[in-house]
């Protein structure tokens, strides 16, 4: 059976907690933004709030609220990866994010696992 592998050449496999890293590509209006996020090895986005993602010059360690999100910024969002399609580190995984609950597929490529 084929393995989906993180951005550390780690197995990812279904339950395990995910930090996808991105770049911040678009930043809604409103006290909990919609973000739209690039990740690595993939041309799509995926759109997350604002209290899904921590910022690297973020100024509090909660989510993004009170953090600067600027559109080129680094980011990383965090959840539980619910299913896997494919193999390698193109594989796509489905993840639930932690804070939303919403869900959305990225590259295995672009976490880091939290179970390995």
């Amino acid at each position: 059976m084929a393995s989906a592998f993180n951005i550390d050449g780690k197995v990812v496999s279904i339950g395990d907690r995910v930090s996808i890293v991105g770049v911040v590509t678009a930043v809604g209006t409103g006290s909990d933004p919609n973000v739209t996020i690039q990740p690595p090895l993939s041309a799509s986005t995926f759109v997350a709030t604002a209290q899904d993602i921590r910022t690297v010059e973020g100024i509090s360690n909660g989510g993004s609220q009170g953090n600067q999100v600027t559109v080129g910024n680094d980011c990383t969002t965090t959840g539980l990866v619910t299913a896997i399609s494919g193999s390698g580190n193109t594989a796509s995984l489905t993840v639930q994010l932690t804070q939303s609950g919403n869900s959305i597929t990225v590259p295995a490529g672009a976490c880091h696992s939290d179970n390995v």
